[in-house]
């Protein structure tokens, strides 16, 4: 697994985890001192499983679906129009000098897999809002919520890998050839 991949777990553990923790405190009353585990918090994963689980599994699908039928065309042209480009190579080489670990085709490679990791994400998400989701569970309920969450941060991820790939390519053309 990537670096990346690895961020991106932490920080969807910590959405989660804060997303439960203002829920238990916005549904609990404190001047009663409930327990933390109050009764509307086990409710969540009545209305999630009613009202939530079933959009989920239609969107991660669907997007899970759109993503596998686009990488490699996203892929295919980010090489020829990126990396292919005679700009992107010359400063690939003034660069290389500086570290020799760069790889011409590194950061296309770390597109690829993180497309592959969230089309795998959006895959796994929506098979959980159908197995995991039909319990009627609070912790069910989370453990879904948190495997959207992680899927959204790869699929953004992955849009600002390409933002990135596609600025570098606008700069390639604006700049006229030598």
């Amino acid at each position: 697994m990537t670096k990346r991949v690895l961020i991106s777990l932490l920080i969807s553990l910590l959405i989660t985890a804060a997303i439960y923790v203002a829920a238990v405190f916005i549904s609990c009353d404190p001047v009663l001192k409930k327990e933390i585990y109050c009764s509307s918090i086990s409710k969540f994963g009545e209305f999630y499983a009613k009202n939530i689980r079933g959009h989920l599994f239609a969107g991660f699908l669907a997007l899970g679906g759109f993503l596998l039928s686009l990488k490699t065309f996203i892929i295919v042209n980010m090489k020829e129009n990126v990396y292919d480009n005679e700009q992107y190579r010359e400063n690939w080489k003034k660069q290389r000098k500086h570290d020799n670990s760069l790889e011409l085709y590194g950061p296309l490679k770390e597109l690829s897999d993180l497309l592959y990791y969230a089309i795998i994400a959006s895959f796994i998400a929506a098979i959980l809002q159908m197995t995991l989701g039909l319990y009627k569970h609070w912790i069910t309920a989370l453990i879904c919520s948190w495997s959207a969450i992680f899927s959204v941060i790869l699929i953004i991820d992955s849009l600002k890998i390409i933002k990135r790939n596609l600025d570098s390519w606008f700069d390639a053309i604006k700049q006229p050839n030598k």
